[in-house]
């Protein structure tokens, strides 16, 4: 029984890796889609902030598990190209918020639509019932990895 364990996580871990390389690839088609000249990195960035938003810069760095220094510039970088804006907070002056532009979240809309579709594309000869039973094993599997 043991062996059977070890062989299924054995095959588990192939595939995770496999999965986890595919989907950095798709990150990166989907940051082209969302600007030509983002980053993989800036589009999740853009990602959190929306999940986020408004959203301090420290804790956007909390969440991101980085350092300040390369999302900071990151942010910048995003405020040039009318994707993102900083605000004060009001509640402490030192602090700033984060926040899409109307922009930001057209970019990022139009990259979700064809990831949807890049999803629903590989996935087109599951029933729903498949699909389904996998999005649960997913986010289980994410809530235990987090």
């Amino acid at each position: 029984m043991a062996t059977d364990t070890s062989d299924a996580v054995d095959n588990l871990e192939k595939e995770l890796v496999t999965l986890a390389r595919r989907l950095r690839g798709l990150q990166r088609t989907l940051s082209d889609e969302a600007h030509p000249d983002l980053e993989p990195a800036q589009y999740a960035l853009l990602n959190h902030v929306e999940e986020l938003a408004p959203v301090r810069m420290a804790d956007l760095v909390a969440a991101l598990e980085v350092d300040k220094g390369p999302v900071s510039r990151a942010c910048a970088r995003l405020e040039e190209e009318g994707l993102l804006k900083r605000a004060a907070d009001k509640s402490d002056a030192r602090a700033t918020l984060l926040t899409l532009t109307a922009a930001g979240k057209r970019k990022l809309t139009a990259a979700r639509k064809k990831r949807h579709k890049v999803i629903e594309d590989l996935l087109k000869d599951w029933s729903p019932t498949q699909v389904k039973t996998f999005a649960t094993q997913v986010s289980k599997f994410n809530k235990l990895a987090n």
